[in-house]
This record gives structure tokens, C-alpha cells and sequence, in this order.
């Protein structure tokens, strides 16, 4: 395929680009729609989760399909990009939804284990999305960037229980998300001892 010829770093810019302009659209989407607020969160939240579970995705495709393998560099920029679109979730959350009522927020929290949930996935993410980079990995050393990181095996799920428990009918999609999750850790139980 003319793709696979295409140096990785191209490929890496041309992701990085198509991410980019689907966030522009689903921004554009979300302002000709009937209620910015609740469509900008639902998208940014629904294609975070989507991104950060496709990271995890690569490692055991990759075992199995050599073309996955080739693409497993960008790995690292999908699982950026998930936590880019899970804090600009979060700062819709913030700032249009709340409009800085801190203690509205936390009240809200209290009340709500799925927001408690996405506030910790999110929390756990974001040691990861600074460590992701190779000067990271220098100054803290593989095996402890390695062992931080896997962090991503709770957070994930965190992700994925809070878009279901978020679901007020549509369960399908978030129940299929942690089917693949599932499938995913037994995998990385089955390979890591």
C-alpha cells in the first residue's frame, strides 16, 4: 500500500492533523446544533474515550497483524490526543456547564459517582499525557516511565465506566467499549505473567 511508504513521521503528522480537524468539526457541529454545552461535552467525552481505548488497542493487534505493528509509534500520539480531547471535556465541564461554581462542582461530585469517576480517570491521565515525550522517558528512566504508565490500565476503565454510568439510554455503545476493554486486559493478564 502507498501508506506503508510513507515515512512513520509523515504518518505521524497526517494523524495529528486529521485529529485536529475532527475536533474542528465536531466544534462546528456542536455551535449549528440546538445545545452547544451538552454537544461540545458529549463529543469531546464520547471520541476521548474512543482515542484512549484505541491506544490500548495497538499492543495486542500489533502481536497478531504485522501492519499494526509498523503504526505502533503512533500509538503514543493517539493516546495524546484522547487526553486532549478528555481535558478539553473537562474544561467544557468547567467553564460552560458550571461557569467556575467550584462548590456547585464539588457538590455535584459528591452527588454523582460517574463524575467522580471521570474526575479520577482524568487526574490519572494526566501524569501520563506530561510523561509522553522522549525527554520524559530520559530523565525518569524506562522502567519507572514504564511502571508510572501503567496507570493507563486503570484510567482507561474509569473512562469507560464513567461514559456508561454518563448514558441515560444509549448503553450499547459504552457496553461494546467495555467488551473491547475486557478483551484487552485479559489479554495484557494473559501476556504479562
Amino acid at each position: 500500500m502507498a501508506l506503508f511508504n510513507v515515512p512513520i513521521t509523515t504518518r505521524k503528522h497526517l494523524l495529528n492533523l486529521g485529529l485536529c480537524l475532527a475536533l474542528i468539526w465536531g466544534v462546528y457541529d456542536a455551535l449549528m446544533g440546538p445545545d452547544l454545552v451538552s454537544d461540545l461535552r458529549d463529543f469531546t467525552g464520547r471520541y476521548g474515550a474512543y482515542l484512549l481505548l484505541i491506544s490500548l488497542l495497538f499492543t495486542p493487534l500489533s502481536q497478531r497483524w504485522h501492519w499494526v505493528k509498523r503504526h505502533l509509534a503512533m500509538r503514543r500520539n493517539i493516546g495524546v490526543w484522547g487526553f486532549i480531547y478528555a481535558a478539553l471535556h473537562v474544561l467544557i465541564w468547567i467553564m460552560l456547564e458550571f461557569y467556575y461554581d467550584w462548590q456547585l462542582m464539588l457538590d455535584e461530585i459528591a452527588g454523582n459517582l460517574f463524575i467522580l469517576l471521570g474526575i479520577l480517570a482524568f487526574l490519572l491521565l494526566l501524569p501520563l499525557a506530561l510523561t509522553s515525550t522522549h525527554k520524559a522517558i530520559k530523565y525518569l528512566g524506562y522502567r519507572k516511565w514504564q511502571l508510572l504508565h501503567t496507570l493507563t490500565y486503570v484510567a482507561i476503565p474509569a473512562v469507560i465506566a464513567h461514559h456508561f454510568m454518563a448514558q441515560k439510554t444509549a448503553t450499547l455503545e459504552p457496553l461494546l467499549m467495555g467488551l473491547v476493554l475486557f478483551l484487552v486486559l485479559v489479554w495484557r493478564y494473559r501476556h504479562v505473567r
